[in-house]
């Protein structure tokens, strides 16, 4: 067997362990809503992409439930990281993989599946061995604390429970179905019985001896018949066992739920009754013992955001799908702000139960409380600063004037080197200002008739003054009229420009294009810079996003850039994208509507 960790992964008891987790009889068995159901939670509850449980064989690691590998059922044991995971008790976690000295050749860590956390909590049966994990898998590093670990043990342990149940239901069915054969072969004599009573009815004045024979065997019957509910009863005692076992491991998910602070809802998809957690009506400024019907949970929604998001739950109810919004909503009572994080999905019927949708919502107010701060500071502190910069410019220019009046040629051109550096101060200020209009959308957009054509021009007379470390190369530009706002479509050029000096290596070249393409402008700035992998492309327009990565070390900057930037394009009515090779370059383009 391969082994990729460079340490032994087969314990001294492998041989009792595999036969354990063989006489649970779940092997290599289709998916099961329950087990889905609880790697879902553990996805939601720590909010990662990826969740198993996965089982341990001798040669194969088998997935009982998969969340976010897409249809994989099986892998090699010596490489999947849940064979490390078992030969613990407690929570396996590498919160940064490629640092571990065991994991630096596993495929799944330096390969392109890129793997960078894993946590697994060992399935533990009740005579110690462990066959298997439940484990949760991010492709960026993460911390993971004492009460994660906690929550990850109650969860392993609930999947245990359910596969004891799942064992304990197996074992009652073939019992109930020996049952089932042995009552249909009574009853079949118990019908030919009564068949030979009737007959004997009939003739018996001349056939004494026979109906004599069969009452006897009448009797008979009945003692079988009377065996047979005894079983029944057996049968009956053992359903209220599990029936108890099952109410304890519901009792063990509310605790992960309740150690996780997370309000839980349910909604019937036939009668649309609302069933919320007592978590989720404090959050709402219910008590526990109230009523909370769902048209209160809507209406408790702050007015600028409830069209918004009811529009959206209705969307994601009637077309099946899942949603997750971040919203703030006023306290039944106190009226206080409390802003939430709100996900749902519908659960279709099976198995005979009933189709309901279900969600969860999570307590965000710290989270957003402390965003508004960083906000209201960086706001004041470019207001302060804006002032003294502009009468710095003004000065600066004044001597230089002087300077090149007085042909001093060494003063003149460290005064053009200062204000240059107070242009781009005065650049990145106007960006932070520009991001707080963005989040309250009022950022000023004057659209007015221009050539696209000059635009690129200027940028690129712009570019051939101030950059010397690169080639910028500016493909022609056939005239293009655009009704926008001049200014802003400037101003996202020179950012996509600095951006590709900024992250690709002196002396490469950048190309700029402009060009006419099903009815919009499309502007494209193409590098041979460092790259960017796909899981980060999604979150390069965010607000604060920075690659997490040893190349951006040394590279300053606030991740507002091309955020304002898909702020200005999308109050055009605009499309901004990326397309990118790690190692190979980046092309960012944006298109306006003509």
């Amino acid at each position: 067997m391969e082994n990729t960790f460079g340490k032994n992964i087969i314990p001294d008891n492998d041989s009792e362990r595999v036969e354990a987790l063989k006489r649970y009889k779940i092997l290599d068995t289709p998916s099961e809503h329950t087990f889905d159901h609880i790697a879902n939670l553990a996805a939601q509850i720590f909010n990662v992409p990826i969740s198993l449980i996965s089982l341990v064989d001798a040669e194969q690691v088998y997935f009982k439930a998969n969340v976010g590998m897409g249809k994989a059922t099986t892998a090699p044991r010596g490489v999947s990281i849940c064979s490390l995971a078992v030969l613990d008790q407690e929570v396996t976690v590498f919160e940064n993989a490629p640092e571990e000295p065991c994991l630096l050749t596993n495929p799944n860590v330096a390969g392109s599946f890129g793997l960078k956390f894993y946590a697994g909590a060992p399935l533990t049966t009740a005579d110690g061995y462990r066959i298997g994990t439940l484990c949760i898998i991010d492709k960026t590093p993460r911390k993971f604390d004492s009460k994660s670990r906690a929550i990850m043990q109650s969860m392993a342990k609930i999947v245990m429970d359910e596969i004891e149940l799942r064992l304990s239901s197996i074992s009652e069915i073939e019992k109930q179905n020996e049952l089932m054969e042995e009552a249909e072969a009574a009853n079949e004599e118990l019908l030919a019985a009564n068949e030979e009573l009737m007959r004997s009815q009939k003739e018996i004045e001349i056939l004494n001896r026979e109906l004599s024979q069969t009452n006897n065997e009448i009797s008979a019957a009945n003692e079988e018949l009377l065996s047979v509910n005894h079983a029944l009863k057996v049968t009956q005692n053992s359903l209220l066992l599990v029936n108890a076992k099952l109410a304890e491991s519901e009792n063990l998910k509310n605790m992960a739920i309740e150690q996780a602070d997370l309000g839980i809802w349910y909604i019937d998809a036939q009668t649309r009754a609302f069933i919320p957690s007592p978590r989720l009506k404090e959050f709402f400024g219910y008590h526990e013992d109230e009523t909370m019907p769902y048209e209160a949970a809507v209406s408790q929604i702050r007015e600028d955001y409830s069209a918004k998001v009811v529009e959206k739950i209705n969307h994601a109810f009637l077309n099946n799908e899942s949603y997750d919004l971040e919203y703030p909503i006023i306290e039944f009572r106190s009226k206080r702000q409390r802003w939430i994080k709100s996900t749902g999905k519908l659960n279709p019927a099976e198995k005979g139960r009933k189709s309901y949708f279900s969600g969860t919502v999570l307590d965000i107010t710290e989270q957003k409380e402390n965003e508004q701060r960083k906000n209201d500071f960086i706001s004041i502190v470019s207001h302060e600063l804006k002032t003294p910069l502009t009468s710095m410019g003004g000065y600066i220019q004044v001597l230089q004037m002087r300077a090149d009046k007085n042909n001093d040629a060494t003063s003149s051109n460290i005064l053009s080197r200062a204000h240059l550096q107070t242009r781009k101060m005065n650049t990145m200020i106007d960006g932070f200002l520009n991001m707080k209009r963005a989040e309250t959308g009022k950022i000023p957009i004057d659209l007015k008739l221009f050539d696209m054509a000059d635009l690129v021009k200027e940028a690129e007379v712009e570019s051939l003054a101030t950059i010397s470390s690169h080639h910028i190369v500016f493909a022609p530009v056939e005239p293009t009229p655009v009704k926008a706002d001049r200014d802003k479509i400037g101003q996202v050029i020179t950012n996509l420009i600095n951006n590709a000096v900024k992250y690709s290596p002196p002396g490469s070249t950048i190309n700029v294009a402009c060009i006419t393409i099903n009815q919009t402008s499309q502007v494209s700035v193409k590098d041979k810079g460092m790259g960017v992998l796909p899981a980060d492309q999604e979150k390069l327009f965010d607000r604060f996003y920075r690659v997490d990565s040893k190349q951006m070390a040394n590279i300053s900057g606030f991740g507002i850039g091309l955020y304002l930037c898909e702020e200005i394009i999308s109050g055009h009515g605009g499309k901004i994208w990326v397309e990118s090779t790690l190692g190979l370059g980046s092309t960012f383009y944006f298109s306006l509507p003509l």
